[in-house]
Order: C-alpha cells, then sequence, then structure tokens
C-alpha cells in the first residue's frame, strides 16, 4: 500500500489547501529530529520552527502558532495542577481559574 500519486492537503485558516509536502518527507524528517535532536521539548520546538517554517516553508507561521496552542495549554495545565498537588499554592481554585482564563485568552489572540 503505497502513498504515492495522491496529493496531501493540510487545513490552513479553515480551508483544505494542498500541503507543500508529501507524508514521505514529513516521516523522514521527524524520524531524523526524534533520532538526532536534542535539548528537550521546548529546543525540538525551536528547531522545529526554523525548520518547518522559516527554511522549508512547510507551514506558515500562523499554522506554527495555532498547532502549539493544544500543547501549550496542556504543559500549563499540568504545572498548575502539579503545584496543587504539592500544597505550593494557597487558594488552588483561584489560581487554577486565573490560569484557565489566561489559557483560553492566550488562543483566542
Amino acid at each position: 500500500m503505497g502513498h504515492t500519486g495522491t496529493q496531501d492537503y493540510i487545513i490552513e485558516n479553515e480551508q483544505k489547501v494542498p500541503a507543500a509536502y508529501s507524508l514521505k518527507q514529513l516521516v523522514l524528517y521527524f524520524l531524523r529530529l526524534g533520532t538526532l535532536g536534542f535539548g528537550g521539548p521546548v529546543a525540538l520546538v525551536g528547531y522545529m520552527h526554523s525548520d518547518l517554517v522559516e527554511k522549508r516553508k512547510w507551514i506558515s507561521e500562523a499554522g506554527y502558532k495555532e498547532g502549539l496552542d493544544i500543547p501549550t495549554a496542556i504543559i500549563a495545565i499540568a504545572v498548575i495542577l502539579l503545584l496543587i498537588y504539592t500544597k505550593k499554592i494557597q487558594e488552588p481554585f483561584i489560581i487554577l481559574t486565573a490560569a484557565i482564563i489566561g489559557i483560553i485568552l492566550k488562543m483566542l489572540l
């Protein structure tokens, strides 16, 4: 079962557009990044921006930022929950509510 002969598409600004890369190129890129990349998630995200947005132009700046919204929100909530678990925060409900509002506002801007 090959993937050749078909066009890959991405969703950009809520519209289906042809991808600037093939599935094979994407798989090889992430295989290389996972094998040779180092420095932790923050460093890898930086490498991905440099490679995918600036050099290869496979995705737009807006698409890249949109793609980071969900993992950013998950990480922020995980940190807050960890602080609550370790009892470092005196008013967890207020802090959690404020953090969630901040995360939602960031995603909307």
